[in-house]
């Protein structure tokens, strides 16, 4: 059975993308103020998706994504396998290193890749976890000429990495909105006598 840790980030939070029409709240997704139609995200605390559980943040709260600014996120030192994020990118897609420590150690760094939030295919092999009608703008009008979404990315580690923090990129452009690891399963190398 597969074992799986989602981190809790609201103490990570730092950008509002979502945005509600009837309560005039507007959020900033973007650096030009555009954000996600929050009416149309599932305003649901524990998820599913692909059999991983994630973490997804709470509805209208002040802040609901982590805008990447070299943060580092604590996690339970661990053997992990993978990383699954839900998150997009805005103003293009992109790929940056994510590095994996175990205290002031670098374990560890691979390519975290996200696609554009405004695009109908993956860029990176995504899978689509919420697509909205349109994109909300500053004003508070909702544009329904171009979709939005947001996606699923899965980072299978070569070897399972021991690892006590997670430090992310310096690209404000690159959001997330939920983090599972998934453990090593330490039955596969149980021998029997």
């Amino acid at each position: 059975m597969e074992q799986y840790y989602p981190l809790p980030l609201d103490d990570y939070y730092n950008n509002n993308g979502f945005s509600y029409d009837l309560e005039q709240r507007i959020g900033n997704f973007t650096t030009f103020g555009s954000s996600y139609p929050g009416d149309e995200i599932p305003n649901q605390k524990d998820l599913i998706i692909e059999d991983i559980p994630f973490l997804f943040p709470e509805a209208k709260s002040t802040f609901n994504n982590i805008e990447l600014e070299n943060q580092r996120l604590s996690v339970p030192e661990h053997h992990y396998t993978a990383m699954s994020i839900l998150g997009a990118a805005d103003n293009g897609s992109y790929d940056e290193n994510v590095e994996y420590h175990l205290n002031d150690t670098l374990v560890h760094q691979m390519p975290l890749a996200l696609t554009n939030w405004t695009d109908q295919m993956p860029k990176y092999n995504e899978k689509v976890v919420y697509r909205c009608s349109g994109i909300y703008t500053q004003k508070g009008s909702l544009l329904t000429s171009k979709q939005t979404t947001i996606w699923l990315q899965t980072i299978q580690f070569e070897h399972p990495i021991h690892i006590n923090a997670i430090v992310l990129p310096d690209n404000p452009c690159m959001h997330l909105f939920a983090i599972t690891l998934k453990k090593e399963n330490t039955n596969e190398h149980a021998t029997t006598i």
